[in-house]
């Protein structure tokens, strides 16, 4: 186990940890929370000997293998695939063995590497490098491309992979999907579930938190407090916790009212001023329990639009891309008033390129995004983080965006209204140079909110935020009137939002009629008929290396085709009555969800809602009722059938 034990760790003059101590078991898989700035990858990196302790003593098992995301990157020029197999160690070190032995022309020590590479089962890491790859994102073309080919959100995939194919007892993560797109985390999710070793994450995202770990460390105050379950668990553990500790507060709130009046009744009588002075001491020795506040610092709200044009904005046969490269063609949308959007597909399909087709940053090549009169647009990306000025005060940037708004907003109340996201007396006088990720994401939502939009279009606001701010933006998004465009990883954020998604992919966009969960359930069923493609190929291959002649190696290629077939034709067979039901549902879906897409194109349509045509509005009403129910059936019917076929197909081997 790894057994933390009364650890102090300072940073500076200031102390992040006092006497903190926590217990890790095999298999353990532990969620650190706390706010900015408590000591939670500082504790990572004491547990790696990164950074020393100033008391306590980490004691791990001297055989455990420590996995971790590598923070420099030293291999550009190693093709992606390689990297990522490598960081299997064992691995590593047998291909070494195998490539001087070949250059030594030494057979035994050769034949010795190929031994050892059995040994670990070495021939199955590259199959098993390949299908994290995909996993996180990658294509196959991707395989043979060198590191520095990749912009620097791939590249954090890239070491995500390399540390998930470490051979770990024990794995260290930090924000490990900062980086990811939604389906990335889904599938993260469940290599996590199924992985061996005790894990520690430290992550922001609650529904990540919720589906991956079982307990929850927070750093709070110098100490480290565990809960049991996960994070669902640890907010009900910790209300009740402030429950008690509010009644408590409350009680004895009470008993020094009480011991007061005492005390002012008889301090002025001899006779009772020996009891009196007890009784002040009795004050003094009772425990101050702190009174629960509302503990999240960070309280905003979006102002309600003056106006609410509808529909808000036309996109008519858009195409945009790069020379011959086409990213986005024949893409026509319709945003109605209040429609909240929330924006899928993989990252690179497009999605924030629509984005900035949308709010007129980037031009497209053809077609048109046509905004109604009265549109006043509230843009977040990540982008704009690097577009604040870093020598300037969060005060000036906010008096230099009301001077360019053309509103008499004085220096109190810009001092306010930065209050509200956390920026006290002294921050808001600081330069936003040395200003982490987190206040600088704050900066540039207060600098969003104050704007008044009726359109809100967010491109992935969680990545630098941390628990409290997501908090304050979920309630403050739930409460505001106005449309929304939302591009997240974070799951919980996008399924309490949004109502509806448009799907972008192929160059195309349109709306998907399903939910988060199926929309999730189709992309990780794509990566498993991948992955399964992936296996058939592999159990096609030669013989392994070291065989003694070519025509050995065509006898076993052309013996290990045969088997594969007749193992495929009897599984077929086993399947046949599940996979026949199932073509039988998804033409079905199929035909269910292009209905429903086509009676919501038909409710675009404005004139729809005038009172002469209120017969045709009911109808069309009932049939989109009918048929959003038909299509939950449909679909929990063929995720049914799904997993009856992955379990016979299990049961098979």
């Amino acid at each position: 186990m790894l057994n933390i034990q009364s650890v102090t760790l300072m940073a500076g003059t200031k102390v992040l940890l006092e006497n903190a101590s926590l217990v890790i078991h095999p298999g353990q898989k532990i969620g650190l929370i706390g706010a900015n700035g408590a000591g939670k990858s500082t504790l990572l990196k004491a547990i790696l000997n990164e950074v020393p302790l100033d008391a306590g003593s980490i004691a791990m098992p001297d055989a455990w293998q420590v996995g971790y995301v590598e923070q420099e990157q030293t291999h550009l020029h190693m093709k992606a695939l390689d990297y990522v197999m490598f960081g299997d160690t064992l691995y590593a070190e047998a291909r070494s063995k195998i490539e001087q032995a070949e250059r030594d022309n030494h057979h035994d020590r050769l034949v010795a590497a190929y031994d050892e590479l059995d040994h670990i089962d070495g021939y199955d890491v590259p199959m098993k490098a390949q299908q994290l790859m995909y996993g996180l994102g990658f294509k196959e073309a991707d395989f043979d491309k060198p590191l520095e080919a990749f912009s620097g959100g791939w590249q954090v995939r890239l070491k995500l992979g390399r540390a998930l194919m470490q051979r770990a007892d024990l794995l260290l993560l930090d924000e490990p999907t900062n980086h990811l797109d939604i389906e990335a985390v889904s599938w993260l999710v469940q290599w996590l579930k199924s992985f061996s070793g005790a894990v520690i994450v430290i992550s922001h995202d609650r529904h990540f938190l919720d589906e991956v770990v079982q307990g929850i460390a927070q750093l709070d105050q110098g100490r480290i407090h565990y809960f049991t379950g996960n994070f669902a668990a640890f907010e009900r553990q910790r209300n009740e916790q402030l429950m008690q500790q509010q009644a408590l507060h409350d009680k004895q709130k009470q008993q020094m009212q009480h011991l007061k009046s005492f005390i002012e009744r008889f301090k002025a009588k001899a006779s009772k001023a020996k009891q009196a002075q007890s009784r002040v001491k009795a004050m003094e020795r009772i425990e101050q329990v702190a009174a629960v506040q509302a503990t999240n610092p960070f309280q905003f709200h979006l102002a309600e639009p003056d106006h609410l044009p509808d529909p808000m904005l036309n996109v008519e046969q858009l195409a945009f891309g790069y020379g011959d490269t086409a990213i986005l063609q024949e893409v026509s949308l319709v945003l109605r008033a209040g429609d909240r959007i929330g924006l899928v597909g993989v990252n690179g399909s497009g999605k924030s390129t629509l984005l900035k087709l949308l709010i007129r940053e980037l031009q497209p090549k053809s077609g048109v995004v046509k905004h109604s009169k009265g549109l006043k647009i509230g843009y977040f990306a990540q982008h704009q983080l690097e577009a604040l000025n870093p020598n300037q005060t969060p005060l000036a940037h906010m008096l230099a965006l009301g001077k360019e708004m053309m509103t008499d907003i004085t220096d109190q109340e810009a001092r306010d209204f930065l209050g509200r996201f956390g920026f006290g007396h002294d921050k808001a006088l600081s330069p936003v140079k040395p200003f982490s990720g987190g206040e600088k994401a704050r900066l540039s939502l207060a600098l969003m909110v104050y704007q008044k939009p009726n359109l809100v279009i967010l491109d992935e606001p969680t990545n630098h935020l941390d628990m409290e701010t997501r908090d304050a933006l979920e309630m403050a998004l739930q409460e505001f009137s106005g449309a929304l465009i939302l591009v997240t990883h974070d799951q919980h954020l996008l399924s309490s939002i949004v109502d509806q998604f448009w799907w972008v992919h192929d160059t195309r966009v349109e709306r998907y009629a399903g939910d988060l969960e199926s929309y999730l359930q189709q992309r990780l069923k794509r990566l498993k008929e991948q992955q399964a493609s992936i296996k058939a190929e592999k159990a096609a291959l030669s013989a392994r290396p070291g065989d003694s002649s070519d025509d050995a190696g065509a006898v076993n290629k052309k013996a290990q085709r045969q088997e594969n077939a007749q193992f495929r034709k009897r599984l077929k067979e086993a399947t046949r009555a599940q996979t026949k039901r199932l073509t039988q549902v998804e033409n079905a879906l199929s035909k269910a969800q292009n209905a429903l897409s086509d009676i919501h194109s038909t409710m675009e349509d404005s004139g729809l809602y005038e009172a002469s045509r209120s017969e045709e509005l009911t109808a069309l009403l009932k049939d989109e009722a009918r048929l959003t129910a038909d299509i939950e059936t449909l679909e929990e019917e063929w995720l049914l059938l799904e997993a009856e076929i992955e379990e016979i197909t299990d049961n098979f081997q």
